[in-house]
């Protein structure tokens, strides 16, 4: 209706003096704001008498497509590292696997964040995501890493690469690791080494090399942890390889123990390892040596019946059978007993290619081994063989010595070299040397064939596994089974 209003609205009337009070507002707005600017001006004035400090470069890194940055290679060195895990800290001892040792290029990544620094002056080159991964090369005497994204860098020396999180692992052709990669261009293509602390290492080689096992098992599991520890301390404390002398302690191979990463652990192991922590086999208040094999067939051997090597007091020949039975706590093993026949071409071949290397000079037993056969024919083919013949035994029943003979030469071989000259083409070695010859079948004067029955498996020195699998499974402890596999020895916590 005309000349009404919705509630609280202004009427035509009351306009008039509002906006004069509005207008009395704003100015004073404009006033203080003078005022304002003044001070701002004044304050501005007073600051000028001391330089402002210099403001930093901007940082030239790249972004590619994965995450992944590739950080400034000029200007200061990066502060700290974040994971330190090259370094030793504290009581943690770190041992370095050489992964590779003569590849020419290979992946790098992580699970999660991860940097990647030259070593020599902690200075960062990249700082990875996890989602994509750097293809590393050998470019003369230098590392190249390159991204997908055509990111590149290129140094001499060694580069480390570093998780940035707790729960990431880095990984090598996909591989996951612990601890830090380290990657050094040599004579023969990049060196390639995980460092990392003794414990975490231990966990990638015991399910490994004790096999897939289950809960009942585990005292096997943790008597294979101490022994893998202790021969890992024997390593690091080798007084014939100064600290400086190589950049790897052990190889990842059974040239030393077979490690997995990450990839190679397992609960029981991990459990295992953890229950163990730092205990190693001592003799006479020093760490051993304490090796180990797969099956020993029924009675393990000493070191003098297998190698070029002298007695140990703590490795002696021990009796693998259940007492009171006919049978044996590495039966379960499926080469507690074996047999194999070598046909004419796999004799001939194995020994062309291997009996040099092995064969003894000489006609009678003792020899220091790595020698020339004992005719003149050595440098030619090895010729058509006639015999092989066991000469003599060990004191636990091993092969000590055989006798070959051919057309053109005579060649003894002994101990455990006997396994490597029966090598196979696709690198299987013997089982063991715990054999007999079963048959010797001949054509023309010629061996047709070689047939061997034997038992165990691996060099039968100190612990049987699958006899300390079944030993566990008979209830035994793990401080047990290694009393019995390497007796006189104590077992202590290495500092």
């Amino acid at each position: 209706m005309p000349g009404e209003s919705m509630p609280g609205a202004p009427s035509a009337r009351d306009a008039g003096p509002r906006i004069a009070t509005l207008s009395a507002v704003l100015l004073s707005a404009v006033r203080l704001s003078a005022v304002l600017r003044s001070a701002v001006l004044l304050l501005g004035a007073m600051a000028c008498t001391t330089a402002p400090p210099p403001r930093p470069a901007p940082a030239q890194s790249r972004s590619v497509a994965t995450g992944d940055v590739a950080a400034p290679v000029t200007g200061a060195a990066h502060p700290t590292r974040v994971s330190g895990a090259t370094r030793q800290s504290g009581a943690v001892r770190r041992v370095g696997i050489a992964l590779s040792a003569a590849t020419t290029t290979g992946s790098l990544s992580a699970t999660g964040e991860w940097r990647l620094y030259e070593a020599d002056g902690d200075r960062l080159l990249v700082r990875g995501t996890g989602r994509g991964a750097w293809t590393v090369t050998r470019r003369g005497g230098k590392v190249r890493v390159s991204s997908r994204d055509g990111l590149t860098a290129t140094r001499a020396g060694t580069l480390v690469a570093e998780p940035a999180a707790p729960d990431s692992y880095l990984t090598w052709n996909g591989k996951p690791y612990r601890g830090a990669i380290e990657i050094t261009s040599t004579s023969n293509g990049l060196l390639v080494v995980n460092r990392l602390s003794v414990e975490d290492y231990v966990r990638g080689v015991v399910s490994l090399e004790l096999g897939t096992v289950g809960p009942a098992d585990s005292a096997a599991m943790q008597a294979q942890a101490v022994a893998a520890r202790s021969y890992t301390y024997t390593r690091l404390n080798d007084p014939d390889i100064p600290p400086e002398g190589r950049r790897y302690d052990l190889v990842a191979t059974v040239t030393d123990q077979v490690y997995g990463g990450v990839s190679g652990e397992s609960a029981v192991g991990n459990a295992a390892v953890a229950s163990t922590t730092g205990i190693v086999i001592t003799y006479a208040g020093r760490v051993v040596n304490a090796p180990y094999h797969a099956s020993c067939g029924g009675t393990t051997a000493e070191p003098e019946e297998v190698w070029r090597a002298s007695p140990e007091p703590y490795l002696q020949r021990v009796s693998d059978q259940i007492p009171g039975t006919d049978h044996y706590y590495c039966e379960g093993s499926s080469r507690f007993r074996w047999a194999r026949t070598f046909s004419r071409a796999q004799v001939t071949t194995a020994l062309e290619q291997n009996l040099r290397q092995y064969a003894v000079s000489g006609t009678t037993g003792g020899g220091s081994g790595g020698g020339t056969p004992s005719d003149s024919h050595a440098s030619g083919p090895v010729g058509s063989v006639r015999t092989v013949v066991v000469d003599a035994l060990t004191p636990s029943g091993r092969v000590a010595w055989i006798t070959i003979t051919t057309d053109r030469a005579s060649y003894r071989v002994r101990g455990n070299d006997i396994r490597f000259v029966f090598r196979l083409p696709r690198g299987e070695i013997l089982n063991s040397t715990y054999f007999l010859i079963e048959d010797e079948p001949m054509h023309d004067g010629r061996l047709e064939s070689l047939s061997l029955r034997g038992r165990g498996n691996g060099h039968g020195v100190g612990m049987c596994q699958w006899g300390a699998i079944g030993r566990a499974r008979a209830g035994q402890d793990f401080q047990t089974i290694l009393q019995t596999y390497y007796p006189g020895t104590a077992l202590a916590h290495e500092e």
